[in-house]
């Protein structure tokens, strides 16, 4: 039987637990696939354990688990190791993935995006050969499994060369809200998809699945760290940043348009007579913004990010997906001491889903963050672009001892 893997929270009434870590390993290139089968298969075990409280050197003495769940990605890379038995998905082929950043730093992450890295950032960690995603309901069972992982890769290091087969290349972790905003103070995830629909646009069927019918059950995860330029946006007026946004930003209903003094106007009668905000019961017609003709709301991010109509599973008439964000709080050097933003985590059965968004004109293509077309506007450079990668996340099979171990097994 095949599924999804764990750590992909689309049921009904399931939320993502508090806190992220996303793990990304890079593969020796003098490590063939009978190499890296073998200590994925020892990775499996070690993260597995832990699942159920169980630490490698403290046998008999169980741990808290923090409800923790695993979940791994195979990268285009991944395909690229000696001996490796399967060929890449097509859906992970050059047309759907991140650009790398210029050699200077920054540099659009796809053609026809305004999403640039930071100048800063010369090289995308998140383009390793694989992805750990790994969720808890405590910071202590995410961390401790990336030191428990480590310690097993250290422990595979070669005396002479120093060369582990496996070695992290990349950490990013994250957290959940639990007052359902954003930095940039605005109601988040509103329009997330319904549950009854979620699985139909995560899963790859049959038609996703193409030349590669062995990644049928499983799904796509893209994925994009994007800082948040807070000393920008602070400054703007409220009305400025809820036509941006296309939202009123204390109670999150959606806006119908400008009165004659220019301010936005959210919808009549959102939120309902005894709440507060469009997330309360009761709100769920005011959840989705209606018809306009507005060019100004047409061009808000709500609209941009979220066009709706059509069945929301068929690719070619609606880029709906489904994401799990995670918020970051980092400290760094420079002022004001500290980066915030969104570990960005999407599920679709096609890559196609994300990057057409990103990329296509009416959409987010030609917008940083939201706006009219081709301007810069006042929130031309709100987001940039920390790292990124596409992965393929093969379903979970019984007895198989690790998902998409007949890439290397």
């Amino acid at each position: 039987m095949s599924t999804l893997q764990d750590g992909i929270y689309h049921g009904p009434g399931r939320r993502p637990p508090g806190h992220l870590a996303l793990v990304f390993l890079r593969a020796d290139p003098a490590a063939d696939a009978a190499v890296v089968d073998g200590v994925l298969r020892e990775v499996a075990g070690t993260l597995g354990g832990l699942t159920e409280g169980r630490v490698g050197e403290l046998p008999g003495h169980p741990v808290p688990t923090g409800d923790l769940e695993v979940l791994l990605g195979f990268g285009p890379k991944a395909f690229d190791v000696p001996g490796a038995r399967v060929t890449c998905p097509a859906a992970l082929g050059p047309r759907f993935r991140f650009r790398s950043p210029l050699p200077t730093g920054g540099g659009p992450v796809l053609i026809g995006a305004s999403l640039p890295y930071g100048a800063d950032i010369v090289r995308n960690d998140a383009t390793e050969e694989f992805c750990l995603q790994l969720t808890a309901t405590t910071q202590l069972a995410v961390s401790r499994a990336v030191v428990e992982l480590w310690k097993l890769l250290d422990g595979r290091r070669d005396s002479r060369t120093q060369m582990a087969p496996l070695e992290i290349a990349g950490i990013h972790t994250g957290f959940q809200r639990d007052d359902q905003r954003s930095w940039i103070g605005f109601h988040d995830g509103v329009s997330n998809l319904e549950s009854s629909v979620r699985e139909g646009v995560i899963s790859i069927g049959d038609a996703e699945s193409g030349s590669d019918p062995w990644t049928v059950g499983g799904t796509y995860l893209v994925f994009l760290r994007l800082a948040v330029d807070l000393d920008q946006w602070h400054h703007l007026p409220r009305a400025q940043q809820e036509l941006l946004v296309g939202r009123d930003k204390l109670t999150g209903a959606p806006l119908t348009g400008t009165d004659t003094d220019g301010q936005p106007v959210p919808a009549a009668g959102c939120p309902v007579a005894g709440t507060t905000e469009v997330t309360q019961p009761g709100n769920e017609d005011f959840i989705e913004p209606g018809p306009t003709d507005d060019p100004v709301l047409l061009a808000a991010h709500v609209r941009r990010a979220n066009l709706t109509g059509g069945d929301a599973a068929d690719l070619t008439g609606s880029l709906r997906m489904f994401r799990q964000g995670y918020e970051f709080f980092q400290p760094v050097a420079a002022a004001p001491g500290f980066r915030v933003g969104l570990n960005f985590i999407s599920f679709q059965d096609h890559p196609e889903r994300v990057l057409r968004v990103l990329t296509q004109r009416g959409w987010l293509g030609g917008v940083n963050f939201g706006g009219q077309s081709g301007e810069d506007g006042p929130a031309g450079r709100l987001l940039t672009v920390r790292a990124g990668g596409t992965y393929l996340v093969p379903p979970a099979r019984d007895a198989a001892p690790y998902p998409g171990a007949e890439v290397f097994g």
